[in-house]
């Protein structure tokens, strides 16, 4: 990787190490553990889209779906970028 200039990190972090240090734990935190499933179904599974994503406030905007536009239809070059 290349390391990051001019990054403003949040006032809870003293440092750095310190921001990545409680990322870490609250990843590693029981509470996680108990509700990772739940973000599973989110991003992977059943609740990606459908009445189960409306009803888990997890809609985005149409264009933002793979499959929503027709690349290959799209005639100008700049367009499709």
């Amino acid at each position: 990787g290349s390391p990051l200039h001019h990054v403003e990190l949040p006032s809870w972090a003293n440092s750095p190490e310190d921001f990545v240090y409680l990322h870490r734990k609250a990843l590693e935190s029981e509470y996680v553990s108990l509700h990772l499933h739940e973000w599973i179904d989110l991003i992977f599974g059943y609740k990606q889209r459908g009445q189960a994503a409306i009803d888990a406030h997890n809609v985005f905007y149409y264009l933002t779906y793979e499959g929503a536009v027709d690349l290959d239809a799209i005639e100008d070059e700049n367009e499709r970028k």
